[in-house]
């Protein structure tokens, strides 16, 4: 390369001091010349872009005499070529206080969109072939260009943020913005681009990511950068809106979009370090806003797009109503009377991401309660497995595919080699049905033995397996087939251990035998759900195992609610016990959401069920549902959930007791992992305080938070959220739940 000098030959300045700046696309300097005058010397390698260059300086003194403020415009006309073919730029050098070096006002952030609006109001017209015909990656028409890179993110929970953001630009803007007019804009207002004087716009610069695109890009890029670092985005987007309309129009199909721009910015940017990183670069300033740019994308889940969208039409003066109150009405009209609502005041969902919830009316609610979404709700990974075999195949279990192997394969080494059969279907209820079928079938018994309070399913025999529904409301009693055995709980128990339990149980089952009744099965949940979340007390199963075994009665362990590494220190929940069972009951977590169950069971159980007669699924083991089952083993094993679970969930359990010190209504806390139950009582007499209970929940919905009530008498609330769950939602769980404490009296 030439010398410095070389290059300020041509011009007709006396360099005093020249200072290399940092940069890319060019090697920058710094110069101040004898008279006391600052420019800003461009030397372009790449004489390719000499078109291209040529046309950004001819933009560049176009806006610097359309627009009121300062424009880093070329000093001296054209483009000097040197012997190596590169060249080089003179542009003027504009002294000033960076955007990123002060805190954003309400004033700054209207004056910052007036001046966007009117430099687009500048260029509305103006054409040029080579800017049009320029594309490139920070065009927010690519974005999706940067996810063949995302790889390159080596943390899984940042490249899951990242996935889902591009994944809701895929949907929802990709195709959208190419019918949208689109214009020469600055494509780079970023906090570093653009220099203030009090809460005024004094100037911008860099125009070299220069671009024809949608005039809600140049938006959404500003305000990506605009809002870093702020706890009040929403604050300053609407300034930065109104300032724009001050000036220039916007349609809600702009408005749209802006939600999803913003973090599909923030995901390019963040790929394009990571890829940067990746080649072996260390400069500062290719980094400069990753850490805040990451923190952002976290940030971006808890607002809703609906209360950002509408926040925004609310400055064009647009309203959209909430159709919440209709649906109630069809709801009445068309469904069964027999499905009920969570909340007295009923939530309008209309979507979610992790461990948010988005209603209809704006709010985010933090998901403390859904189990089925396990690795979070709308999971880029699992969404995308469904997507794509959804496009190649879904066809049944009478055909050879890859994926039923793979996954069943897969599936299978998460058990001890006694348990190495498999069967899907589509629910954790019909697969409940399918054991208790399997069991009758191998003994040629009829008679199941069930707990307390279990629920197994809504299938008819799944009711009539489940105290928790025959003996309730609407229930007709137990089955003349079924033997309900006390649930074994330390909590206001009657035994004072779980091996008492386990011999009062193994009494019952000797009567039953005395009188020629051999039962076939008992089932039970390693910690019963619908119970109240009650873990099986220790030594019960210890000990009622190797009798059942003994006498021939199948043993089933239903890890619908805990299985898949939801207790944190064990993958199912049989294992907090050290036993191993004939049948598993699968479920509600297999699919995230998708409808999968299986029964997985021993080499002899399965045998027997081969009888002659068929098994045959419509739908269980379909393509789709094995791709997707698969899916969430990936996210299961990539991002640590299991681990996360335990930490999470030892937090939560310790929160909760430490709180139990201070507000006796707080009767016990119970569970593990990320599967607890907060028991509430009246105080000394420990009575179930199920009124209070509801009030409790009700509250916590109106503090953003989703929880649910079980138990025989309605008086635990239910703790079992997404297992992206974070010790930063238990603190914000628990600082609604204590001031929900406070503010409702028994």
């Amino acid at each position: 390369m030439m010398s410095n000098y070389d290059l300020f030959e041509p011009y007709p300045i006396s360099p005093a001091k020249i200072t290399r700046l940092a940069g890319y696309g060019s090697v920058n300097y710094q110069v101040e010349d004898i008279a006391g005058q600052t420019y800003l010397l461009k030397h372009h390698i790449d004489s390719d872009s000499f078109k291209r260059i040529e046309a950004e300086n001819k933009i560049m003194s176009h806006l610097s005499e359309q627009l009121p403020i300062e424009v880093s415009s070329p000093s001296f006309d054209g483009l000097i070529t040197y012997p190596d073919h590169s060249f080089s730029r003179m542009l003027c050098f504009i002294n000033g206080v960076f955007l990123k070096d002060v805190k954003a006002t309400p004033e700054l952030s209207f004056n910052f969109g007036k001046m966007i609006a009117l430099s687009h109001q500048s260029l509305s017209t103006y054409r040029d072939v080579e800017i049009e015909a320029y594309d490139h990656k920070w065009n927010m028409m690519n974005c999706l260009d940067s996810c063949k890179d995302i790889s390159l993110i080596s943390d899984p929970s940042q490249r899951k943020i990242v996935n889902y953001f591009l994944e809701q630009y895929k949907q929802i803007c990709a195709v959208s913005l190419r019918k949208l007019p689109k214009q020469i804009i600055h494509n780079d207002l970023n906090d570093w681009n653009v220099l203030i004087e009090g809460n005024q716009i004094k100037g911008i610069i860099d125009f070299g990511d220069i671009c024809y695109a949608p005039k809600i890009c140049d938006l959404a890029i500003a305000m990506s950068y605009l809002l870093l670092d702020t706890p009040t985005p929403l604050t300053r987007a609407i300034a930065l809106i109104e300032g724009y309309l001050s000036i220039q129009k916007l349609d809600e199909k702009e408005i749209d979009l802006l939600y999803y721009l913003i973090p599909a910015r923030m995901c390019v940017s963040v790929i394009s370090s990571n890829k940067e990183r990746s080649q072996g670069n260390t400069e500062d300033y290719i980094f400069v806003t990753e850490h805040k740019a990451w923190t952002l994308l976290s940030k971006w889940f808890e607002m809703n797009p609906i209360l950002f969208t509408n926040s925004i039409n609310k400055s064009l003066g647009l309203q959209r109503t909430d159709p919440t109150s209709t649906l109630i009405e069809k709801r009445k009209k068309y469904l069964s009377s027999a499905l009920s609502l969570s909340y007295d005041d009923p939530i309008h969902m209309t979507s979610a991401a992790f461990q948010y919830m988005y209603a209809a009316n704006g709010d985010t609610y933090l998901d403390a309660y859904n189990n089925i979404p396990h690795v979070g709700h709308c999971h880029p990974e699992v969404t995308q497995a469904a997507i794509e075999q959804t496009g190649k195949l879904n066809t049944n279990t009478r055909y050879l595919y890859d994926s039923l192997m793979s996954y069943s394969e897969r599936l299978l080494k998460y058990f001890p080699n006694s348990l190495n059969k498999v069967i899907f279907v589509n629910s954790g209820s019909e697969a409940s049905d399918l054991a208790i079928r399997m069991a009758q079938n191998h003994t040629s018994n009829e008679h199941i033995l069930v707990l307390e309070d279990g629920y197994h399913g809504h299938t008819r025999i799944g009711i009539n397996i489940s105290a928790y529904k025959f003996n309730r409301n609407g229930g007709h009693g137990v089955n003349k087939n079924i033997t309900v055995l006390p649930f074994p709980k330390m909590y206001k128990g009657k035994q004072n251990s779980g091996k008492g339990y386990a011999l009062e149980a193994i009494n019952i089952i000797d009567d039953l035998l005395v009188k020629g009744i051999t039962p076939a099965a008992f089932i039970a949940e390693p910690i019963s759900g619908c119970g109240g979340q009650i873990p099986i007390a220790d030594g019960y199963l210890q000990t009622l195992y190797p009798y059942l075994k003994q006498k021939g009665i199948i043993c089933i362990s239903d890890e619908v609610q805990v299985g898949f590494g939801r207790m944190g220190s064990v993958f199912w929940g049989y294992e907090l016990y050290d036993i191993i069972p004939d049948l598993v009951v699968l479920g509600k977590p297999m699919g995230n959401g998708h409808p999968i169950g299986g029964v997985v069971s021993t080499l002899d159980l399965n045998e027997s069920f081969d009888n002659g007669m068929e098994f045959f699924s419509s739908f269980g083991g379909n393509p789709v549902s094995m791709q997707i089952a698969n899916a969430v083993l990936n996210v299961i094993e990539d991002e640590n959930l299991q681990r996360n679970a335990a930490k999470v969930g030892r937090y939560f359990d310790q929160y909760a007791k430490n709180l139990s010190i201070y507000y006796p209504q707080i009767g016990d806390v119970r569970g593990r992992g990320l599967f607890l139950g907060i028991e509430l009582v009246h105080p000394n007499k420990l009575i179930p305080a199920t009124a209070y209970t509801s009030k409790i929940k009700n509250e916590l919905k109106r503090c953003f938070i989703l929880t649910g009530t079980d138990g025989p008498e309605n008086n635990v609330l239910k703790l079992k959220p997404p297992l992206c769950f974070t010790v930063q939602n238990v603190d914000q769980f628990f600082d609604a739940f204590e001031g929900a404490l406070k503010k409702i009296s028994l």
